[in-house]
């Protein structure tokens, strides 16, 4: 077999100039398509890679505001428990109060009502026991009504302090001796001695008769009334009771 060098190297020059061919008209385009692939396929991770931070900016954004949210949420809720708390507890100290308020009225009102009721019947008390000491008195022997009383006059007169008693003893002319009925001339004769012992004053002849009374004598003027009967001891027998039943 015998080599052909002019064949070889005409198919080396063949092979060359393809070669320079494929390198000038398709390996640089293709090299250049690849780059830019390249460059795009760059771009494009880098714009997933921006996309992808974004993302999760967008998310880390959206998760903070979900949480601020929530505490938002949180803190509106627990200042609607908080003003719920407050008028729940307003409202019931003023059920309280008001729960207090009608217990006491209606306590003081319980009070006033027995008080009222209790004064009503030492009144009636008292009324019976003058209608009884009247009844009784009616049994006694006439001098029963002013026996003693004349003394008992004199002392209340002398247990004034000297203003009071120169009040009774300025104006003697208006001074009235009251009885439950009218004098003997020895009962207003020890009357007007122990009037005039007290007062020392020329006191009044006449006699007013008050049949309230019951027995007693009480001597009476402008500036006050010297109180000294059985109704009147009665009376404040009554008074006496219903301020014991109020300590």
């Amino acid at each position: 077999m015998q080599f052909d060098w002019w064949t070889f190297a005409f198919q080396v020059i063949n092979v060359l100039v393809l070669m320079w061919l494929l390198s000038r008209f398709m390996f640089r385009p293709i090299a250049g398509i690849i780059a830019e692939r390249q460059a795009e396929t760059t771009r494009a991770l880098a714009d997933a890679e921006t996309a992808k931070a974004k993302a999760a900016e967008a998310t880390r954004a959206a998760k903070e505001e979900e949480q601020r949210n929530a505490s938002e949420r949180l803190k509106i809720i627990e200042a609607a428990k908080a003003g719920a708390e407050a008028q729940r507890k307003t409202i019931l100290d003023m059920s309280r109060k008001e729960a207090a308020e009608i217990a006491a009225k209606a306590d003081a009102d319980a009070k006033r009502k027995h008080r009222s009721d209790r004064q009503e019947q030492l009144r009636e008390s008292a009324a019976l026991a003058i209608r009884i000491a009247g009844r009784l008195m009616d049994n006694l022997p006439d001098d029963a009504r002013i026996l003693g009383y004349p003394e008992r006059l004199q002392k209340a007169l002398d247990a004034l302090d000297g203003e009071q008693r120169n009040a009774l003893a300025s104006e003697p002319g208006i001074l009235r001796i009251v009885a439950p009925r009218p004098l003997s001339d020895a009962e207003l004769a020890a009357t007007r001695e122990a009037i005039r012992k007290a007062l020392k004053i020329d006191p009044p002849q006449t006699v007013e008769v008050d049949a309230s009374l019951i027995a007693g004598l009480e001597l009476r003027g402008r500036h006050g009334i010297i109180h000294n009967s059985l109704s009147h001891d009665l009376s404040r027998i009554a008074e006496a009771m219903d301020r014991d039943d109020h300590v």
